[in-house]
């Protein structure tokens, strides 16, 4: 008997009012619901609390922001997640909530792939020390949080000096996060499936600083030399934390890798289109 979870986004009325049609349907068609003693649903906030060993699909009723966290917390239990746009753009979700329940059966039949898509890891050295660590699916940005002041940052990959930025920032996405920040940047646009590391500077003082696109297997470090005290690094926009002059920044891909269920119903190029070309 398959299993499943709901993910929710609980602070729209829209995607409890769809989970609450989706559990009905999925226990009348005798799929197994993972829950809690008190909600046939997780919200974000459950993630971290809740064991999902066992599950074999997540579905996730939110925006970007919630299948980015649904899709970290899933990876460590390899179980995939089917993203249902409840958002404003939805470029990671896989299906438009009308397309979710005609879409059940074949779900049910097994006639999906699933798609791995690779994670960042990040840590905050200082000194010897290690500060921070946390990992990304979309990116890692290094970027004065409050005022519009330029950073300096020194980019190195496998130990080779690369460039000298004085700039905005700097931007480190996957091919998943190929489509967000980094291409409203000005970086490239990564096919999903595809294993690669993307560093994109934000508007940089140079004629000549391009975007790179760095193999997989590569350890890429940004030394911050000058910046004000509102210097931040987030992931996915949603971990924060403040660095300090000095403090190096290593990124690689983590050992985990999100599992996302695909249908087939939107090609990444006919998603991009509709989704970035037209908004």
């Amino acid at each position: 008997m398959l299993k499943a979870a709901i993910i929710v986004n609980y602070h729209k009325q829209a995607c409890l009012d769809l989970a609450e049609d989706l559990a009905s349907c999925l226990i009348r068609l005798g799929v197994e619901l993972h829950t809690t003693a008190h909600s046939t649903t997780f919200s974000v906030q459950d993630l971290p609390q809740n064991d999902f060993s066992g599950v074999d699909l997540a579905f996730v009723l939110g925006g970007d922001g919630t299948l980015l966290s649904a899709g970290r917390a899933m990876s460590a239990y390899n179980v995939p997640v089917l993203g249902v746009n409840m958002g404003r753009v939805g470029f990671l979700a896989e299906l438009e909530p009308q397309e979710l329940l005609p879409a059940l059966p074949l779900l049910l039949s097994g006639h999906y792939t699933i798609e791995e898509r690779i994670m960042l890891r990040c840590c905050i050295l200082r000194g010897d020390e290690q500060q921070d660590a946390c990992l990304a699916f979309n990116d890692v940005v290094i970027n004065n949080g409050i005022y519009a002041r330029t950073v300096d940052l020194e980019l190195k990959i496998d130990g080779q000096d690369i460039h000298s930025y004085q700039a905005d920032g700097i931007i480190i996405s996957t091919p998943t996060g190929s489509t967000g920040y980094s291409f409203s940047a000005g970086g490239p646009v990564i096919m999903p499936a595809t294993d690669v590391i993307v560093i994109v500077p934000i508007c940089p003082h140079t004629f000549f600083s391009r975007p790179i696109v760095a193999a997989p297997g590569s350890v890429v470090e940004v030394i911050c030399r000058h910046f004000s005290d509102d210097t931040i690094l987030s992931a996915d926009g949603q971990y924060r934390a403040h660095i300090q002059i000095g403090d190096l920044v290593r990124v690689e891909v983590s050992d985990l890798k999100v599992r996302v269920a695909r249908l087939g119903v939107h090609s990444p190029f006919a998603r991009l289109k509709s989704k970035i070309y037209q908004t």
